[in-house]
């Protein structure tokens, strides 16, 4: 496959995976940072025991415009840096459960009717499961609706190299979404309950634990998984944390090209490139020598942010027969 094709569909899954690049970018950076802070911090009081702690503070944070300051005798002298890591783990959990639900939001959106989308994009959510009613429920009836009304472009053309991927865990898409709801009832806990575990977070991660340990694990890293006691307060560690992030990236990969099948993939398809083709001739006016045809054909959907199709001969025409060519 092409490098300058995208290796997603979906614009928001393009979008999401640069985000979750530049969270663990900007994430490892402050890391690093405040711990050699931290490490000064500390070694600098010991060397010189009676200084006050204002002048610690002017000799490291001077000339800094600071809102409101840095507490470091708080921040530095009196909190550990387990704690720390523990904020580094749990600002990891937020922001990659928060990122995965705008990205089945929009995707959701972008897919299914008024009356659906936000139903689907909470499925998204859920592994395979069963209501109290009977009735099936969970990622499974997001991908029956989105194949419901299938392109056979999309089908044929994109879903083979979409599917192909090497983020693609779709043999293991339902142990990785019980992983999922594991760290997000932790999230939530967070929210809800000024992060105090409760019995359903214990019984997720007994869940997740067989998953894992019952036979071949389907991760490529298991979960560390300290363990919770229901009423006190939840242990996260930043590994599991990194890895959760990952999976987050993992699973939205997978989802991605699943739901690229659907009719209404081909109709946003078609907008992206009607949308280039009207922003400059040079879309408008293809050479006549067929490779040199195919060349700028290749390069319209590269420009569209379109992943490389399996046969580029079937797109063009598909493409000529909806006036574009």
């Amino acid at each position: 496959m092409s490098q300058s094709h995208p290796s997603f569909f979906f614009s928001a899954t393009q979008s999401v995976d640069d985000r979750l690049g530049d969270l663990f970018s900007f994430t490892w950076a402050s890391y690093a940072g405040f711990r050699d802070l931290w490490w000064q911090v500390r070694g600098f009081k010991k060397e010189f025991p009676s200084l006050h702690i204002k002048e610690i503070e002017k000799k490291f944070l001077s000339g800094l415009p600071l809102p409101g300051g840095i507490d470091l005798n708080q921040m530095c002298l009196q909190t550990d840096w387990s704690q720390h890591e523990s904020e580094f783990a749990k600002w990891l959990l937020f922001e990659a459960c928060t990122l995965y639900e705008g990205w089945a939001e929009k995707v959701c959106k972008d897919l299914f009717s008024t009356t659906t989308w936000e139903r689907n994009a909470k499925r998204l959510q859920f592994p395979s499961g069963v209501r109290p009613n009977g009735n099936p429920d969970g990622y499974p009836l997001v991908i029956v609706a989105a194949n419901g009304q299938q392109s056979h472009l999309m089908k044929i053309e994109f879903f083979p190299n979409l599917k192909a991927a090497k983020l693609n865990i779709w043999p293991t898409i339902n142990h990785h979404l019980i992983a999922y709801r594991y760290f997000k009832e932790c999230r939530n806990a967070y929210i809800h309950s000024e992060g105090y575990a409760s019995q359903e977070i214990i019984d997720l991660q007994a869940r997740l634990d067989r998953v894992q340990n019952s036979g071949p694990s389907p991760f490529r890293h298991n979960f560390s998984l300290p363990p919770q006691v229901a009423g006190e307060k939840i242990k996260l560690d930043t590994r599991d944390c990194i890895l959760f992030a990952t999976l987050v990236r993992k699973m939205m990969c997978t989802f991605d090209a699943a739901l690229s099948v659907a009719e209404k993939s081909e109709e946003i398809m078609e907008r992206r490139l009607t949308a280039l083709i009207a922003k400059s001739p040079k879309w408008q006016h293809l050479p006549g020598d067929p490779a040199k045809k195919a060349q700028r054909v290749q390069r319209m959907l590269s420009a569209s942010r379109i992943p490389a199709p399996t046969n580029l001969s079937n797109v063009m025409l598909w493409m000529q027969s909806k006036g574009m060519l």
